[in-house]
């Protein structure tokens, strides 16, 4: 069981910056503590924490995803801006 929260941990500190990478060593920690809870076996814990895995990367890309698009409509507003301050001028 140490292991696993010792894997999990380093997978956070490891993925970087991004969510899609963090929400997958996240889940993959309270992935592995749910299989372990639920099941009390090895394999209950490696299921628990692949689901736990898939479902923190899912969720952490989605809000990558969201982070860019909103990253690029704020670069196209200054953009407009800056096109729209030149006519002016």
């Amino acid at each position: 069981m140490k292991y696993i929260l010792a894997l999990g941990t380093v997978l956070v500190f490891a993925a970087g910056c991004n969510n899609a990478g963090v929400g997958a060593g996240a889940g993959a920690g309270i992935g592995a503590l749910a299989g372990q809870a639920i099941g009390r076996n090895t394999s209950s814990t490696l299921i628990g924490a692949g689901a736990g895995a898939a479902a923190g990367y899912i969720v952490g890309n989605e809000m990558d995803k969201k982070k860019a698009e909103e990253e690029r409509q704020r670069m196209q507003q200054q953009i407009d801006q800056n096109n729209r301050n030149s006519y002016d001028d």
